[in-house]
């Protein structure tokens, strides 16, 4: 069965997926919108460049606050209702980067990590619930390609309007926008995949809310194979979280390059990841294993932030673009692996909070790492250890979920 409504879901299953990846990039456009624009951020906030770390964790907290409570709390409110609200929150939090102060500056990343998080259980549900079984993999990664499809867009697009259209507020109004016309897309599905509400828990609301954390975290460390899917995805994004809050910032501030130049070699590494996320899910489906699929991803992450460390000064173009790109193929391309794994390792009915649960666990190294890495930085006055010690933590994932899969064979 490929959804609630049989075969009607089988035909609009994949403009659906369309419509749910678009939401997705935008969102993620949110998201990079702040750490694209570190430079211009930190210096009329008159904080240093490396405190750009501070914004990418200010929207990875609002993400897990979400990841924590939002599926309890908006427990009767149906999926697509779930992400148009969303989008509207991350655009309404653009508001506060007007004062231009460093306060206003995390309040909106707060509240755009918040918009953010009904992507992940919200999206997850409707496509779980309309995808054919075969096919899971690929279209997850599919739809999680929206990620580095909105960080590519945020690259070309937000430093364009930035130069000619009325400096860095005119690019966030820009982003904001897009938000609102995201959410009016998602109108035209209302009443076609989404029409039922779940079912209330026969819990108090208060008693609901206030355990909805620890029903998450023990759904997770219960089963085994939960367990080592979330252990690997916080390695992964450990490395991600690091390279997406500081990677516009690191070629502008350690390598001399321009903001625009930054931007395009940032938008390099997200167009690659849009295809290696498509490319990544299919293998997954072809292995059939996605716990096989996450071990190579993990090595070849903790490598490529090990080469990233390589670039200075004195690197030339081709080489930066080189390493770009691979990162776009390794460090950013192993979410929809990592939510398929989750999804049907969840128990019946309960896709959404596992994806929720594990997110919450994924997104903590969000909040941490690059706030570690720019202590890091002003401890060792430079990028390259920070950005190595950032791939160790996928690249040691990687061993034991390769050592853990031998156990089990034999």
């Amino acid at each position: 069965m490929t959804g609630s409504r049989g075969p009607a879901a089988a035909s609009a299953w994949i403009p659906l997926v369309v419509t749910v990846t678009l939401v997705q990039a935008v969102l993620a456009l949110m998201s990079r919108a702040l750490p694209l624009f570190g430079m211009p951020l930190t210096a009329s906030s008159g904080m240093p460049p490396e405190a750009v770390g501070q914004l990418s964790s200010a929207t990875s907290l609002g993400s897990m606050l979400f990841f924590l409570w939002g599926p309890a709390l908006l427990v009767r409110l149906p999926s697509i209702r779930q992400l148009q609200l969303g989008c509207a929150v991350s655009a309404a939090a653009m508001l506060f980067c007007a004062a231009g102060r460093w306060e206003g500056l995390l309040i909106a990343a707060f509240g755009i990590g918040l918009g953010y998080g009904p992507s992940t259980p919200a999206g997850s549900d409707l496509l779980m619930r309309v995808t054919p079984k075969h096919l899971r993999a690929t279209v997850f990664s599919i739809k999680q390609a929206g990620v580095p499809l909105g960080g590519l867009a945020a690259g070309l697009l937000l430093p364009a309007v930035a130069a000619f259209f009325g400096g860095v507020d005119a690019a966030l109004v820009t982003a904001a926008v897009l938000a609102l016309v995201a959410a009016a897309a998602l109108g035209f599905w209302k009443g076609t995949v989404d029409d039922a509400r779940p079912a209330a828990s026969a819990a108090s609301p208060f008693r609901h809310l206030l355990l909805a954390p620890v029903r998450l975290i023990g759904l997770l460390v219960h089963a085994p194979r939960l367990r080592l899917i979330t252990a690997a995805g916080f390695c992964l994004g450990v490395a991600q979280g690091v390279l997406m809050g500081f990677f516009p910032v690191f070629l502008s501030d350690h390598a001399g390059w321009s903001l625009t130049a930054a931007g395009a070699a940032f938008a390099v590494l997200q167009g690659l990841g849009v295809g290696g996320r498509v490319v990544m899910g299919w293998m997954s489906d072809r292995l059939g294993d996605p716990v096989r699929a996450l071990s190579g991803i993990c090595l070849a992450s903790g490598l490529t932030m090990a080469l990233l460390a390589s670039i200075g000064p004195g690197s030339s173009p081709l080489w930066v673009i080189v390493l770009s790109s691979l990162a776009g193929l390794t460090v950013v391309s192993w979410n929809g692996v990592f939510l398929t794994g989750l999804a049907e390792a969840a128990p019946e009915g309960r896709v959404g909070e596992i994806t929720a649960g594990g997110t919450f666990v994924l997104f903590s190294g969000y909040v941490v790492c690059p706030l570690l890495m720019q202590a890091v930085i002003a401890a060792t006055g430079g990028y390259a250890i920070g950005l190595i010690l950032a791939g160790l933590a996928p690249a040691i994932a990687g061993l034991a979920l390769m050592i853990g899969a031998g156990r089990r064979q034999r």
